[in-house]
């Protein structure tokens, strides 16, 4: 290992852990959920103007369902998972490929 990471391992892992709990707080979980589904459609969808509509947590399938209001398209539903941690999209419809 490189010195940079021998030296800082322990805050690191601290830093990690304590991102994890609070990520337990349902307030943080969702304001985590809200900043990752923000990112992603910003990064995938730059053309698109969308706000903030709902946040839900649907039990049936345990995910995380987060909509956006877009202006050119349709509502945008994003599925986000795990429970525990909800960081990944799962599920974009707009991300769909073309039928015939």
């Amino acid at each position: 290992m490189t010195h940079f990471l021998q030296r800082y391992m322990k805050h690191i892992i601290a830093i990690l852990i304590a991102v994890m709990l609070a990520a337990q707080i349902p307030v943080v979980k969702e304001l985590l959920a809200r900043g990752v589904a923000t990112l992603y459609v910003a990064a995938k969808y730059p053309g698109q103007t969308v706000t903030f509509e709902h946040f839900e947590y649907e039990p049936h399938f345990g995910d995380y369902i987060i909509s956006f209001a877009a202006q050119k398209r349709d509502v945008l539903h994003l599925t986000l998972g795990p429970k525990i941690l909800p960081i990944f999209v799962k599920y974009d419809p707009w991300n769909q490929p073309m039928s015939d």
